[in-house]
């Protein structure tokens, strides 16, 4: 018989199982556009403007790739790309969602908000649905797999990013990363990795805040919340990330603030946003 204790789900899966069915808001339901619109088109613009001519050799990688969306859209534009993920709960949601699971649009309904009590205009607005995905994803892919291009070549990689990608070298055209330098430990070891990834002139287009995920907290005091992770954190302003970024040998040809909002509830009296930084750093050609 399973020990019950044990086969109780802790606070931080609650957590993630929180998490994961936002982000289904913003990555696949239609009141998830202007998030969408205000945090993956400046990359996909960016990413356009650096590589005009889409085609499998152009090579993208999307670390912390969450639900998918971000990647699905740049193989939909013609390029190659991988989304890499870590979370579990993500990557058992968007394997439904991108494998066969919502193979029409508005087919499934979800009530993502109903673990937030606070903050209501309207007591219904806690249980209101919200039908997913705004589009399929097979639909998406349509115009790539109507041209005369070869069918778009996405996957995606399950594993911590470090990990996952740790033999790989001059292999990439291009990284892109969208709220997810922060989730490091150690975002040197992230600069460092992006930089081995890239192929001689490839370029990293990133935009995101800097909310460290594992500065120590009350929370990782918790016994069952220790995570050897909290005490490697290092926390800098984004001045020192840029210099950090250069030392390492990049070039920054684009530095832009622009303001995001982040898995909100439109219907709440409270919204969660950030002035993100979007920067293009270009790894040299010799290196």
């Amino acid at each position: 018989i399973l020990n019950h204790r044990r086969a109780m789900p802790s606070e931080a899966d609650f957590s993630k199982v929180r998490s994961t069915l936002h982000s289904l808001v913003r990555d696949w339901s239609a009141e998830g556009a202007t998030e969408r619109q205000q945090c993956y088109e400046p990359l996909l613009i960016e990413l356009g403007r650096r590589f005009p001519k889409a085609g499998s050799q152009v090579r993208v990688l999307v670390p912390g790739a969450g639900l998918g969306r971000l990647a699905l859209e740049i193989a939909a534009r013609g390029y190659s790309a991988q989304g890499n993920e870590f979370s579990y709960h993500m990557l058992l949601v968007s394997n439904f969602i991108l494998n066969g699971g919502a193979t029409e649009s508005e087919s499934i309904e979800i009530q993502p908000f109903i673990d937030q009590p606070s903050n209501l205009r309207q007591a219904a607005d806690r249980l209101r649905i919200l039908r997913i995905p705004d589009v399929a994803p097979s639909s998406l892919l349509g115009p790539a797999l109507n041209s005369n291009r070869p069918p778009p070549d996405f996957s995606m990689a399950a594993g911590e990013f470090l990990s996952v990608y740790q033999d790989q070298h001059d292999a990439w055209s291009a990284v892109v990363s969208c709220f997810f330098i922060d989730t490091a430990p150690n975002i040197l070891q992230y600069i460092d990795a992006i930089y081995r990834l890239l192929q001689p002139g490839g370029t990293w287009i990133n935009l995101g805040p800097l909310l460290y995920h594992w500065v120590p907290n009350e929370i990782c005091l918790i016994p069952e919340n220790h995570d050897d992770r909290y005490n490697q954190s290092i926390e800098i302003a984004y001045d020192e990330l840029k210099h950090a970024i250069l030392k390492r040998g990049f070039s920054i040809e684009r530095e832009q603030w622009t303001h995001c909002n982040y898995t909100s509830n439109p219907s709440s009296m409270m919204r969660t946003n950030y002035d993100c930084i979007l920067f293009t750093a270009i790894k040299p050609v010799a290196s």
